[in-house]
C-alpha cells in the first residue's frame, strides 16, 4: 500500500547504506514499481528521494567510520527488512493479480451465460414461432376442411333440390304428352272424315284436270315446235353474230397492231436522230472532258473539281473541240431537218400581217391568233 511505501523510503532516508545496499534498494523499488502503478504511486518521487539519499552519502561516511560495529547489525537488519517488504509486495502484487484474474474469469462466465442465455431464449422464441405457425397451419387446414364440407354439403343439397325439379318437370311434361295425345287422337278422327271427303272432290277435279292437261299437252307441244323453229334460227343468228364480232376484233387488233408498230417505228427513228446528234459528240468543255475522263475511278465532284484546276491553255484546247463539235451537231441537225411545204412557206410570208390587221379588230391576242389563221388559211386556199 502507499503507507508501506513511504515508511519504507523513510527508513533508506535515514540510514546509511553502502553500494550493495544501493543495488538492493533499487531491485526493491523495480520490484515495487507494478504495485505503484495499481496503487497510483508516482515512480519520479521515488527517484528524487534515491538522489536525495546519494548526496547525502559524503556526510554518512563520517558516521560509517564512527559507528563500524552498529553498522554491520544495522545492515543486517536492513536487509531482513527489505526482504520482508519484497516478500509483501510481491505477495500483494500476486494477490492484485489473481483478484484482476478472478474478475476477468467471472465477467468473462457471466458474459458467456448471458450469451447462453439469450441464445437459448432465441431458441425457445424459435421453439414458439414455429409451434404457433404449426398450430396456424393446422387451424387453416381445419378451416379449409369445414369449408370443403360446407360446399359438399350445400352441392348435395343443390343436387336434390334439382333431382326434385326435375321430377316435378318430368310428372308436368308426362301429364302435357297426354293431354296432346288425346287431342292428336281427335284431330287425327277429324281429319280422316274430311280427308275421305276431299278424296271424292279431288277424283271430280282430278277427272277436270287430266281433260284440261290433254289441251294444254297438245298447246304445249304446238307451242315448242315453235319454238324449236325459233331456237334454230336464233342461233344462226348468233353464229352470224359471233362471226362478225370476230372480223371486228381481228380489224380491232390489226388496227391496234399497226398503231404499235407506227409508234415503234417513231421511236425508233427518233432514237437514230438522237444517236446521230449525239455522235457529234460534247458541246461544252466541261461534258468533253468529263468523257474523256470517264472509267478512270473518279467520282463526279473529283471530275468537277478537276476541271475547276486545269490551266487555261488546257481549257482553251477543250473549248475549240467543243465548237467544232457543236458546229457538227447543227450540220447534223440542218440534214434531218424536213423541207417546207407550201402552206407552212405561205403562212410564214402572210401571217404577220393577217395578225396585225386582227390585233386592230380585237385587243384579245387569243382571238387575234384565231383571226389570222383563219385569215391566212382562206387566203391559201383561195390561191390554189
Amino acid at each position: 500500500s502507499k503507507a508501506t511505501v513511504s515508511v519504507l523510503y523513510c527508513f533508506l532516508h535515514h540510514t546509511t547504506k553502502m553500494n550493495s545496499l544501493r543495488v538492493a534498494t533499487r531491485t526493491t523499488l523495480r520490484a515495487f514499481a507494478p504495485l505503484a502503478r495499481v496503487t497510483g504511486l508516482d515512480l519520479m518521487q521515488v527517484r528524487t528521494k534515491v538522489t536525495a539519499a546519494k548526496k547525502g552519502k559524503a556526510a554518512k561516511k563520517a558516521v560509517k567510520k564512527v559507528a563500524a560495529p552498529k553498522k554491520a547489525v544495522k545492515k543486517v537488519a536492513a536487509k531482513k527488512t527489505v526482504k520482508k517488504a519484497v516478500k509483501k509486495v510481491a505477495v500483494k502484487a500476486k494477490a492484485a493479480k489473481k483478484a484482476v484474474a478472478k474478475k476477468a474469469a467471472v465477467a468473462t462466465k457471466k458474459a458467456a451465460v448471458a450469451n447462453k442465455r439469450v441464445a437459448v431464449a432465441k431458441k425457445v422464441a424459435a421453439k414458439k414461432d414455429k409451434i404457433a405457425a404449426k398450430k396456424a397451419a393446422v387451424a387453416a387446414k381445419k378451416a379449409k376442411a369445414a369449408a370443403i364440407r360446407q360446399r359438399a354439403a350445400e352441392r348435395a343439397r343443390a343436387k336434390k333440390a334439382a333431382a326434385a325439379k326435375k321430377r316435378a318437370a318430368l310428372k308436368a311434361k308426362a301429364a302435357k304428352a297426354k293431354e296432346a295425345a288425346a287431342k292428336k287422337k281427335a284431330v287425327a278422327a277429324k281429319r280422316k272424315e274430311a280427308a275421305k271427303v276431299k278424296a271424292l272432290k279431288v277424283k271430280k277435279i282430278a277427272a277436270k284436270k287430266r281433260a284440261a292437261a290433254a289441251k294444254k299437252n297438245a298447246a304445249l307441244k304446238a307451242k315448242a315446235a315453235r319454238a324449236r323453229i325459233a331456237k334454230k334460227n336464233a342461233v344462226l343468228k348468233l353464229k352470224a353474230a359471233k362471226v362478225k364480232l370476230a372480223q371486228k376484233n381481228a380489224a380491232a387488233k390489226a388496227k391496234v397492231q399497226a398503231a404499235k408498230a407506227k409508234v415503234a417505228a417513231k421511236k425508233a427513228d427518233v432514237k437514230v436522230k438522237k444517236d446521230k446528234i449525239k455522235s457529234s459528240g460534247p458541246v461544252t468543255a466541261q461534258t468533253l472532258f468529263m468523257q474523256q475522263n470517264k472509267g478512270k475511278g473518279m467520282g463526279l465532284k473529283q471530275m468537277h473539281e478537276k476541271f475547276n484546276a486545269l490551266g487555261a491553255a488546257e481549257k482553251k484546247a477543250l473549248v475549240d473541240q467543243a465548237k467544232k463539235n457543236l458546229a457538227k451537231r447543227q450540220e447534223i441537225r440542218k440534214s434531218m431537218k424536213q423541207p417546207s411545204n407550201k402552206y407552212a412557206i405561205f403562212t410564214k410570208k402572210n401571217f404577220p400581217a393577217a395578225y396585225q390587221s386582227a390585233l386592230k379588230q380585237t385587243k384579245d391576242k387569243k382571238e387575234a391568233f384565231k383571226l389570222a389563221t383563219k385569215s391566212v388559211s382562206t387566203q391559201y386556199k383561195q390561191s390554189q
